[in-house]
Formats: C-alpha cells, structure tokens, sequence
C-alpha cells in the first residue's frame, strides 16, 4: 500500500515521516504555512480559499507516460502525498481534458482520513470542479464511482443550450456555473469561497494550471520530480510542467518543504504574494 511507503523530511528540517494510518506528520508539514509568502488577498479577505497545484514530472520534464496519463510516471511516494494532499482539500480544480485522459470519477471519502476532515469541519469527500468551456465532460464515467459532488464552470458562449440543459438535468442548477466567456480564475474562486470551500487543491492540465499561475491565482506548487527520464517526447503531449502558458515573466519561487523516499523529490514551491486588478478581473503578481 502506499502510505507504507518511507519518507524523509529534508527541508525545512530534517527528520523521518512515519508511515502511520492518520499520516499526521504529512498532514502537519502540508499544512504549515508559516514560510509561505502571505498575499494581500489573503490579509484582505481571510476566506479566500488557499490553492494549492499538485503535479508530478520526470526528471527530462514530461507531465505524462506513453499512454498520456500521469499515473504512468508516478511512484509509490508520489502517491503518498498525493492521497494527504486530497485528504486536505475541499475541492479539486481539474480541466475537463485532464479528466477524461485520468478517467476521473467523483471524489472518494477516505475511511483514515474522515476523523480529520470532520475536526476540521469538511465533508466526506472533496468536491470535484471541472473546467471546460465547451461544457464537454463524461457525465456517465464521473458517476462510476465515488461520493463527492461536482461542480462544472462552463463557457455560455461555447456549451449550447442543449449541452447547458443536459448538465443541469445531471448535475443540478447550482453545480453549473456559466461565465460570459473565458473561465477565469478569479471566477472560480469567488464561487469556491461562496461554498464554503478553504483548501483546493488544482490538478492540471498544464494548460490550465500555467493560465492560472500566469494570472497570479495560485499559492504553492507541489511537484513530485519522478526518478525517469521520458525520452523522446511526443509531439501531442504538453509542452512541459505549464504547457507554455505561464506568461511571459519568469515566476520567482519559494521553496517551503521539500521530502524524499530516495529518490523521487517531492518538493513544495511558494509563489510570490499577489494582489488583485479590480479592472482586469485577474490576480497580479506583486
């Protein structure tokens, strides 16, 4: 099982991580935040929900294996902290592409985690959101398995109101939410925050995950660099960790935690402090 798997914490201490069934040492060292660049949203407005990214790449840079999946090039310890950072959160932001390459259904309540989640006041299971402008989901994979709810941020220009009616008969009215045009960001988590959500976690694509960083709308980047090297790259994949769309500027990062089986880094990166642009409707990097 994976969370028999061993860990050592080399940054910002150095010590062991037992594997224990509650992984209490994990869920510790994730959720302090006292080396964490403290933004100005967050002094302004304390319920802004803290996003966190959480990735995994070889060591050459590629986000997926052979078969486009990110599963296929991750490791026992990845997995680890994969199921406590899940464990953490209260929603998981995922684009609609990623979904249906990772096959994802609704979210599971985890059995060893639930006495955490309840002193903590969460739910069973996080809440799944799903990005796709188009409104292009698999309503029938998503209700395979799982007991999370879903929520989905659609484009009302790009999903017809066909596709609008059909979504809102699967998932409910308040689970569908319709933006002008593009799925911004600042959207998203102004609707996270008015469900009550404090922790998200965003899992990709790429794409999507470097508009948001490129937008300032993300807190830490976790990243599991796997001990592989991908080869030859295909020419379909993702152009790397952001897939080219972090903007412009390079992104100067903080390193708050870093952990190690061995081999496999697992590393968790601060992003500089931000502010919000009320005319752009965006986050800005300070």
């Amino acid at each position: 099982m994976t969370h028999r798997i061993q860990l050592s914490q080399l940054h910002p201490d150095h010590q062991p991580l037992p594997a224990t069934e509650d992984e209490a040492d994990l869920v510790r060292l994730y959720l302090d935040r006292s080396g964490a660049p403290r933004s100005s949203l967050h002094e302004a407005d304390a319920a802004r929900p803290w996003v966190r990214a959480n990735m995994v790449a070889t060591v050459d840079g590629a986000v997926a294996g052979a078969d486009h999946r990110s599963g296929s090039i991750s490791s026992p310890a990845d997995k680890r902290v994969f199921s406590v950072l899940r464990s953490l959160a209260d929603a998981v932001i995922v684009g609609a592409g990623t979904a249906r390459a990772e096959r994802y259904t609704r979210l599971h309540a985890k059995p060893r985690h639930a006495d955490q989640r309840g002193d903590r006041g969460q739910g069973a299971a996080p809440l799944l959101v799903l990005v796709s402008r188009s409104g292009q989901v698999d309503l029938d994979r998503l209700d395979e398995a799982g007991s999370g709810g879903v929520v989905l941020h659609a484009s009302r220009e790009r999903c017809g109101p066909a596709r609008r009616a059909e979504l809102v008969e699967r998932l409910g009215g308040d689970a569908v939410v319709l933006h002008d045009d593009a799925v911004e960001p600042r959207a998203v988590i102004e609707d996270l925050r008015r469900r009550g959500c404090r922790e998200v976690v965003h899992e990709g694509g790429p794409a999507l995950l470097g508009s948001w960083i490129g937008d300032g709308a993300v807190d830490e980047l976790c990243l599991t660099t796997t001990p592989l090297l991908a080869g030859v790259p295909d020419p379909d994949a993702p152009r790397g960790l952001l897939d080219g769309h972090a903007g412009d500027a390079p992104v100067p990062l903080s390193l708050l935690s870093l952990v190690t089986d061995g081999s496999a880094l697992i590393q968790r990166w601060g992003l500089p402090t931000r502010q919000a642009d009320p005319q752009e409707g965006r986050f800005g990097a300070r």
